[in-house]
């Protein structure tokens, strides 16, 4: 009689193939960077076509993961994407400076608020609430995964109704179906730094441009298309320490000024690139100063 190949538990060695090609297909199902399937809709409330906020304030994010900076690094690039969208966006600090001083800095105690005392305090039409509701590393050796997920709601504090909201999961995994032995080691590794903290950066920055690119910007604000983009390319407390890295980049052909400002942490030097009059032109040199400079920069309206 043949012996088949599940006796005394082993599995055949033709299966195995078979066997890691299906559980790679389950775990790479949950994974990819694409759009969560329980997302909510997109959705703008019906009403407010024809009288759109035109000031908003990106208000403290909650955090319901429990991870330490990891709601405020979402705010900040949030606001740093949001910013180029038609809107007189308030200054982080301005909100948090001004939420302080009436004792609402708490999220907990800007969620009990409401919505038109938020826009009386913060002198704004609208106010923007965030939800970072998963942050999750996911590693199984040949695979791994880094989720996160925002959820974000506009409030218009003229009327205290809701404009628009969204939610997005991003995942970046990584891994793959070893053809050999000797590709093992080599898969775990690139696994494991799947999970690095340049990885979960990255998976924050496409959570919150996805979420930025869907924010319906009516007819009724958009302003002059000719309206130039800057890249603040640093900030310094020293005036010498801006001062070398403006010189820097002159010296490479780029047009780099300083702006001096004020915060409650002092005063700051901030380095700027441009006027460039599109934000496709923006967008083309940010990405020049990732590939040859391996600096990260941040792109605004021009507002002088």
């Amino acid at each position: 009689m043949a012996r088949i190949g599940i006796n005394s538990g082993r599995i055949p060695p033709w299966r195995w193939p078979v066997l890691l090609l299906a559980a790679f297909g389950v775990l790479f199902s949950h994974g990819g960077c694409a759009q969560d399937p329980e997302r909510a809709p997109n959705a703008l409330h019906p009403n407010r076509q024809g009288d759109y906020p035109r000031s908003v304030a990106v208000l403290p994010f909650t955090d319901l993961t429990g991870t330490p900076g990891l709601a405020e690094s979402m705010r900040i690039e949030f606001y740093g994407h949001m910013s180029v969208l038609p809107f007189d966006d308030m200054e982080l600090y301005v909100i948090d400076e001004t939420l302080r001083r009436h004792r609402m800095g708490d999220p907990k105690v800007i969620s009990r608020t409401p919505v038109k005392a938020l826009g009386r305090v913060l002198g704004c039409d609208a106010v923007v609430f965030g939800n970072v509701y998963e942050f999750q590393k996911i590693y199984a050796g040949l695979y791994s995964s880094m989720n996160i997920g925002l959820s974000l709601q506009i409030w218009d504090a003229r009327t205290a109704e809701i404009i628009w909201t969204d939610r997005y999961t991003a995942r970046i995994h990584d891994g793959g179906l070893p053809l050999t032995f000797f590709d093992v080691p080599m898969i775990t590794l690139r696994s494991g730094l799947n999970l690095r903290d340049t990885v979960k950066l990255h998976a924050i920055d496409e959570a919150c441009r996805y979420l930025v690119h869907r924010i319906p910007t009516p007819r009724s604000v958009i302003r002059n298309p000719s309206t130039a983009y800057i890249l603040q390319v640093g900030a310094f407390s020293s005036r010498d320490r801006a001062a070398a890295v403006e010189g820097r980049f002159r010296q490479d052909g780029f047009p780099a000024f300083i702006r001096k400002s004020r915060d409650e942490r002092g005063v700051w030097h901030r380095v700027f690139l441009g006027p460039y009059r599109s934000m496709a032109s923006a967008l083309e040199i940010q990405q020049k100063l990732r590939e040859s400079y391996r600096t990260e920069s941040l792109i605004s309206r021009n507002r002088s």
